[in-house]
């Protein structure tokens, strides 16, 4: 079998077939290192047939495509490699071994902040009774709690990143993991928490678990907080390991959650990596590239000595590849862009307008819809919100958990979003008691007692699917293919773009884990880690920030809000040109910009929010001179 060599270039060659110990490779924007990582680890597979491969990576997302191209060259894989992001195999770790730190398999994951706060609000309280005085501010808390999580914070007197540790800090610490363990429920930073501390002081477990894995690779290591180097740590000897790490210290726009350019210099140090660059772009045309170079050569904390990006594409003969444009307002600068791309008649998937933050892209998208054109503002989204999507997916879960009291509480304003019916939580709690305490069976019968014909069919087939019996995955599958329509609108776009992307995780999770041998708390557990946000439509213009944009690749970019105080933010300026943050700023722009794939748009506004505002510095930086 080819595993298609003929098109790499020489050090894309020498990184797919590195045989000699651990290995960095320094990937630059659209340099082909999904294909490389894909290829090596297809290329272990095939050559050693006693190899086991564990791939991690960031983003749903990616871990999906690196699984669709090694099974494209494969085939079927996975009982020899696991392709997942970070949480994802932290979440298999703690089902199959997390009974030694008090976590039972079939735990739940906290995706709301709701979930999160009201949980803290109880430790705090507790907390406030034993003289403690804590904040006020519980999202400002929980912001700190997961700062420590991803510092790889153990409940110590001296916290990371905190130059005098509040008295509060460490029993605040203690108490909400030690409340997450008694309720069986995780957020994503306890994920990580807690399979490093599993891993650490359970040496025995950490021997089982390293010996499942002959090879370890990480994509986008760049991004790794703390805790997800100290966990890479864990799993990865020092002695002779087989790690193979893909990276770009250009490419580091995720210091909020961690993520540091000292981490990519720990690495190379602890491990003693050789190291290939892959500085050859393939996606941009030179004009873009010379801007690139020229502006991230401004930052002092990156690779000393490190190849500028090179390519050999040409903008279209008849485009402008880079433009700039400069507006009164920022309406008007949002109408301009719009008009632009009517003008232009660029098609929705190729083109997208990025921004530094959401506020700035809202006002875009709705001037695009005002041309009559589709936009979508892409943004995170943890959990579905159409009625009756919620009831489904929560009636699995109580299906799971007969007797969590939170579930249900979920389940019964579902329910009562659905169908007007309301549901006393305490009136269903003690009803089950002539049910042998099984919420799940005595919400079915409160709802069946007083709800409309068409309801009551619902509530009939939650009955014998979930109640009678557990007929799992067929109850999803009746539900994504006929259900929703039966007892759903239609005309509901919230319901039929949520039941599309719950039907599109269904079939990844199938895919990746097996449809027969899927258990329905770890079906589960995956489906509360994917994101839940709906995809563009075909022809819509995407409108995104520069962070979510990581990974996008796009004919027309159009940046908006290059001035001062807004790209570079006004807390980046704040701390000063040489700092981190500023630093960041910049390579987040870097980042834009090495997105197109044949125009880039840039335009400002001469005022933002009432004040005055100059033209961001990152512009003179790539060399460009502004033209009124």
């Amino acid at each position: 079998m080819a595993l298609g060599f003929d098109a790499l270039n020489e050090n894309q060659r020498k990184a797919v077939e590195w045989t000699g110990g651990p290995l960095l490779v320094l990937a630059g924007p659209g340099s082909g290192k999904t294909l490389v990582l894909t290829l090596h680890v297809a290329r272990v597979l095939e050559e050693e047939s006693d190899a086991s491969v564990l791939a991690l990576t960031f983003t749903n997302k990616a871990a999906s495509e690196m699984r669709e191209r090694v099974d494209r060259l494969l085939g079927h894989h996975e009982d020899r490699a696991r392709l997942c992001t970070f949480h994802a195999f932290a979440t298999d770790v703690l089902r199959q071994h997390g009974s030694h730190v008090g976590i039972q398999p079939d735990f739940a994951l906290l995706t709301q902040e709701e979930d999160r706060i009201a949980l803290l609000e109880e430790v705090g309280e507790n907390l406030a009774n034993e003289g403690y005085i804590l904040p006020t501010d519980n999202r400002n808390t929980l912001s700190l709690l997961d700062r420590l999580l991803a510092s790889s914070y153990e409940g110590g007197a001296e916290a990371p990143g905190i130059v005098r540790t509040p008295e509060w800090v460490p029993p605040l610490f203690r108490v909400y993991c030690q409340r997450l363990i008694e309720e069986n429920r995780l957020d994503f930073g306890a994920l990580l928490h807690f399979t490093r501390r599993l891993l650490k002081d359970f040496p025995s477990v950490g021997r089982v678990v390293r010996a499942g894995w002959t090879h370890v690779c990480v994509d986008e290591f760049q991004d790794t907080n703390k805790a997800q180097y100290d966990l890479l740590h864990l799993l990865v000897p020092e002695t002779n390991p087989n790690l193979f790490v893909v990276a770009d210290d250009d490419q580091i726009i995720y210091q909020w959650n961690g993520a540091s350019p000292e981490r990519l210099q720990a690495l190379r140090h602890d491990y003693h990596m050789k190291v290939i660059e892959l500085p050859e772009n393939y996606r941009c045309p030179k004009e873009i590239i010379h801007l690139a170079n020229q502006l991230i050569e401004h930052n002092r904390l990156r690779t000393k000595g490190k190849h500028p990006l090179t390519t050999s594409r040409a903008a279209a003969m008849d485009q402008k590849g880079v433009r700039f444009g400069i507006f009164a307002t920022p309406e008007a600068e949002a109408a301009s862009v719009a008009a632009d791309i009517h003008k232009r008649k660029l098609n929705g998937s190729g083109v997208a307008v990025l921004a530094r933050t959401n506020k700035l892209l809202d006002r875009v998208a709705e001037a695009i819809r005002e041309k009559g054109m589709e936009s979508h503002v892409a943004r995170r989204k943890g959990e579905f919100e159409a009625p009756l999507v919620r009831v489904m997916l929560h009636a699995l879960r109580l299906a799971n958990s007969r007797h969590d009291r939170d579930v249900l509480r979920r389940l019964c304003v579902a329910w009562d979003a659905l169908t007007d019916q309301t549901l006393e939580l305490d009136d269903v709690v003690a009803s089950s008691a002539l049910v042998g305490g099984d919420f799940l069976r005595a919400l079915a019968d409160a709802a069946a007692a007083g709800t409309t014909k068409s309801h009551a069919a619902l509530v009939e087939r939650l009955r014998a699917s979930l109640v009678d019996r557990l007929v799992f995955p067929e109850v999803v599958d009746w539900f994504l293919s006929e259900g929703a329509q039966e007892f759903g609108d239609t005309n509901d776009q919230e319901l039929v773009s949520e039941v599309s992307t719950w039907s599109e995780l269904h079939s990844q999770l199938a895919r990746e884990r097996g449809q027969e041998s899927l258990m329905l708390n770890t079906y589960l557990q995956h489906m509360d880690l994917a994101p839940k946000a709906p995809q563009p439509g075909p022809m819509a213009v995407r409108c995104m920030t520069v962070h979510g944009a990581k990974g996008l690749e796009v004919r027309h970019v159009y940046l908006i809000g290059m001035a001062q105080e807004i790209f570079p933010s006004f807390h980046a300026l704040r701390k000063g040109a040489s700092s981190r943050e500023f630093e960041e700023e910049r390579r987040s722009c870097f980042v834009a910009i090495t997105r197109v794939q044949e125009t880039l748009t840039l335009t400002r506004a001469k005022q933002y929010y009432g004040y005055r505002k100059a033209p961001s510095q990152f512009i003179a930086e790539m060399g460009i001179r502004e033209a009124e």
